[in-house]
């Protein structure tokens, strides 16, 4: 059984001018993912820093409504103490 025959239209310049594109679109490509690599390293950042931040700000919120619970209740920090440890 033979093998099939490739059939080509195009002239070996054609070829080499598409095989030239194809490398220079691969060598673009490339440094698109290089930049998009380091943009999601940047954002990667950003994230723990504003998950931080968020955790920061609802750490303050809810020790801002716990004095204000004490002060509501007229509980002091001591009173309280003395309660847990019961």
């Amino acid at each position: 059984m033979r093998g099939k025959r490739r059939v080509v239209e195009s002239t070996s310049e054609e070829i080499k001018s598409q095989i030239t594109s194809i490398e220079e679109q691969i060598i673009k490509l490339t440094e698109d993912i290089k930049g998009l690599r380091a943009q999601k390293k940047e954002l990667a950042k950003d994230l723990i820093a504003a998950e931080k931040k968020e955790t920061a700000v609802k750490e303050e919120q809810a020790m801002k409504d716990l004095a204000n619970l004490l002060k509501e209740k007229g509980l002091t920090v001591e009173e309280v103490r003395n309660i847990i440890d019961k």
